[in-house]
């Protein structure tokens, strides 16, 4: 079946049951539950929540990749500062990425 396009977005797929695991571009990306999704700097941040997996996906050339992996199930994400925060929910925590190193650091709380 054709992909179905509204003004303004990247791609809607119509079978719902098309998901996995795939960077690329347009109709050859696969995802899996995608969850959490973030707009900032002209590229969208998405929690592919069982890929475990953080995608960036620029929407002017409709490409995917792979920005950060080793999560358990990252449900929803923000940027902010520099840094992209992750709850990376079955690991019951909260993950702090630097978008421009790309280090990945665990937010500790004192006291909790």
């Amino acid at each position: 079946m054709a992909p179905s396009r509204l003004p303004g977005s990247i791609i809607l797929r119509a079978c719902l049951f098309e998901f996995g695991d795939r960077d690329g571009i347009a109709e050859a990306v696969r995802l899996q539950h995608p969850l959490g999704v973030h707009a900032f700097n002209g590229l969208l941040y998405v929690a592919d929540t069982y890929n475990h997996k953080v995608k960036v996906i620029s929407p002017g050339t409709r490409a995917s990749s792979t920005l950060f992996g080793r999560f358990y199930e990252p449900g929803g994400l923000w940027v902010a500062a520099g840094r992209l925060w992750v709850a990376d929910t079955n690991n019951h925590a909260i993950r702090v990425a630097d978008l421009a190193t790309k280090e990945v650091l665990t937010l500790t709380l004192a006291g909790l």
